[in-house]
């Protein structure tokens, strides 16, 4: 920090801030000094000595055009609000200091993805914060977004975000696909599968399972391989896809480490081509205004590395 910056952060006035909020709020001189009970000379003083420590016109006077704000001034204005709700809440931080942190974690995940990995941290969570209860929901990518942007959700875990200034995103380790059979396809326990087995096999996946969609890796890998005739069954639910493999006769896509946990009822039909890796990112919504029990999952998640401390989008 330069020398400069210091010296305004220890000597700048939060009263200048306040009557300076107020101004732009009343629009006027005379209201500001009315709402705040003083002299209107007491608040175009405080308005002037603001505008001499900041080094920047905030208000345009005598330009006979009304109350009229600088951009400087939009700027300043914004942080004021941001600084006075700060004060505002010191007094409920403090309250809550003293209490034990209770709530819900609402946590959206893409439908097709494996979130193993969430086990561990969330019974480590639960064991330090024993009040905070959670609800984990699965749905397609675009609406793992869109309960981020409607601040439905705390954090989201997808394979494709949606462009957005609001959403910060961190990319975790990639999830690989394997193509799998259960016993009733033809294709169980073969080692070397002919290239026209293959291409006869019936096909099932998800609804994002498109050239287009948030698996369009294993898409494009599948029509590379030129592995299957038809998409004869789509579903939202991993569960559901794992079932229909298991006790049906077509090949699905499914990520490989969910696929262990099923041990013999899958086959895993083996490929020359390396498998499939589909991106994987921890999503938030940086503007949002978090409640105590989402303020320690996100610091417990930042501690373990799953994603990184999220800070405001600039408003200027």
């Amino acid at each position: 920090m330069s020398v400069r910056l210091d010296r305004l952060a220890n000597q700048l006035d939060w009263n200048l801030l306040r009557t300076f909020m107020v101004i732009v709020q009343e629009r006027s001189i005379t209201g500001a000094s009315q709402r705040l009970n003083v002299t209107q000379p007491s608040v175009s003083a405080a308005l002037r000595r603001l505008e001499e420590r900041l080094g920047h016109r905030l208000i345009e006077r005598g330009s006979g055009q009304g109350f009229a704000i600088t951009r400087a001034g939009e700027a300043v204005y914004r942080e004021a609000v941001e600084i006075y709700g700060g004060v505002l809440r010191l007094n409920d931080l403090a309250a809550h200091a003293e209490k034990a942190i209770t709530g819900n974690l609402v946590l959206h995940r893409s439908n097709h993805l494996d979130t193993g990995f969430l086990n561990t941290l969330l019974s480590d969570f639960r064991r330090r914060y024993p009040g905070v209860t959670y609800a984990i929901r699965s749905s397609p990518c675009f609406e793992v977004n869109q309960a981020l942007l409607q601040r439905v959700s705390s954090i989201g875990f997808c394979t494709r975000v949606e462009p957005s200034p609001r959403l910060q995103q961190k990319a975790l380790e990639p999830l690989e696909f394997g193509f799998y059979c259960g016993p009733n396809c033809s294709l169980f326990g073969i080692d070397r599968p002919d290239a026209e087995a293959l291409a006869r096999t019936d096909i099932v996946g998800f609804e994002e399972d498109h050239i287009a969609g948030a698996l369009s890796a294993v898409t494009v890998y599948r029509v590379r391989n030129g592995i299957g005739d038809q998409m004869v069954a789509a579903t939202t639910g991993i569960v559901d896809l794992l079932n229909i493999i298991r006790h049906g006769d077509a090949v699905g896509a499914v990520p490989i480490p969910l696929a262990r946990d099923y041990g013999s009822d899958l086959w895993q039909i083996p490929l020359e081509e390396a498998a499939p890796c589909v991106d994987v990112y921890a999503v938030i919504d940086a503007d949002r205004h978090l409640t105590p029990a989402e303020s320690a999952f996100l610091e417990h998640l930042v501690d373990n590395g799953i994603v990184a401390q999220p800070s405001r989008r600039s408003e200027v």
